[in-house]
């Protein structure tokens, strides 16, 4: 289930001085659209949320807007389609994505919802070999905002172009819509058990932190590829094998290049990663990236073990191979640019959609066509043209089937 903490969003609104004000509201959960009316002036959408959130669960689907008193009441609602601030978002076509061979695809429709983990991201399963053995479960993520669509495409073009390894969890498949094959995101392989973080009760084994450095070491120097979220967050323990597994890509880039950011060291975070495992402070990570310091962790005399963590080795023997670590990293082969590493990873940029015409006037008034590329586009502009839509509206999870 979403953490409520994480169930709304903000895309956007409109503000009157003095009031009205207007807030679109995103509700993860039924990946929907609300705008919230209110008759005073706020700059921020907090009321609006606070508002929305008492009445979501119990709006009808054909509601697009609420108009709400100072203390949250329903006045009105809204089924009017030009009421509605759904956007529609832009697909590649599954050509443009060059994907590696014998990566195969699975149909949006086809995908059986199980929970819905977070925004974006949902455990789901479908049937591998129809007729032959159960479902497989797989983690589906996708987006269906503009907001979020180059991270997204970053992410699953690096993780699909990434060899197997026994220490990261494996890309599944490309998802693609039921309209026009268009990909609208991927699978990876589900692993049960819960994440280092989530699953407390698990020893830590020291083997895993080795395997960690490995990984690390591959993902940098092998392919020119930071990961910039190493975090017990972002680790699981694949039951079959008993190795570490990383995943989550969705910050990564190529070092020197798109999306690499120098204060999100992956070397830096290891450390803090296997100082917040064993003790469970969590506080030098707290401040933002540039003020993150090992050397804050690392001189420190001791890592006082938190009574409910389990090692397989004293934490003396975890301190000494990650020094060790460390060492070499500082000391051995460093590249500036992801071209220079081994066997480097790369991929193209997103294409921009197709330039419709677009009727407009030039300074003197001349009618004219202009050609625009458009990322995104609001839903009832497209069904005013007549346009079939790709919707993403869900049931509440609580009244979900």
């Amino acid at each position: 289930m979403i953490d409520p903490e994480f169930r709304y969003f903000a895309p956007g609104g409109f503000i009157q001085p003095g009031g009205p004000s207007t807030w679109h509201i995103l509700d993860w959960d039924q990946r929907r659209v609300i705008a919230v009316t209110m008759d005073e002036e706020q700059d921020s959408e907090d009321l609006a949320i606070e508002h929305l959130e008492k009445h979501i669960d119990t709006l009808p689907p054909d509601v697009y807007a609420i108009h709400v008193s100072h203390d949250g009441h329903l006045i009105s609602t809204s089924t009017d389609p030009e009421d509605d601030e759904t956007t529609c978002v832009y697909y590649p076509p599954l050509e443009e994505l060059q994907r590696p061979e014998g990566l195969r695809t699975i149909t949006r429709s086809d995908l059986e919802e199980i929970d819905r983990i977070c925004p974006n991201v949902d455990l789901v399963s479908y049937q591998a070999h129809p007729g032959v053995g159960g479902a497989k479960k797989v983690v589906f993520k996708y987006y269906f905002l503009y907001q979020f669509m180059h991270k997204l495409w970053h992410e699953m073009n690096l993780w699909m172009r990434l060899p197997p390894h026994p220490n990261i969890v494996k890309f599944d498949r490309l998802v693609v819509d039921e309209l026009d094959g268009h990909v609208v995101g991927f699978t990876n392989v589900y692993i049960p058990g819960g994440t280092i973080e989530d699953n407390r009760a698990r020893v830590f084994k020291l083997k895993w932190l080795e395997q960690l450095t490995r990984v690390v070491d591959d993902l940098n120097l092998k392919h020119g590829i930071v990961h910039q979220d190493i975090a017990a967050r972002n680790l699981l323990v694949d039951p079959s094998t008993d190795n570490l597994l990383l995943f989550d890509f969705n910050h990564s880039g190529r070092i020197g290049g798109d999306g690499h950011v120098n204060e999100r060291d992956d070397v830096k975070g290891v450390i803090f990663t296997l100082y917040e495992i064993i003790t469970r402070d969590k506080h030098f990570r707290e401040v933002p990236h540039d003020q993150q310091n090992p050397a804050d962790v690392q001189s420190l005399d001791t890592w006082p073990q938190h009574q409910d963590v389990h090692l397989d080795r004293p934490v003396s023997e975890y301190r000494s191979v990650l020094d060790r670590w460390v060492q070499r990293r500082q000391e051995g082969k460093r590249i500036s640019v992801y071209t220079e590493a081994e066997d480097p990873i790369d991929w193209p940029l997103i294409n921009p959609p197709p330039e419709p015409p677009f009727l407009s006037s030039d300074a003197e008034g001349n009618p004219i066509t202009k050609m625009v590329s458009s990322w995104a586009e609001l839903r009832q502009s497209k069904r005013q043209k007549g346009e079939v839509t790709l919707d993403w509206e869900r049931p509440p999870q609580n009244r979900a089937v």
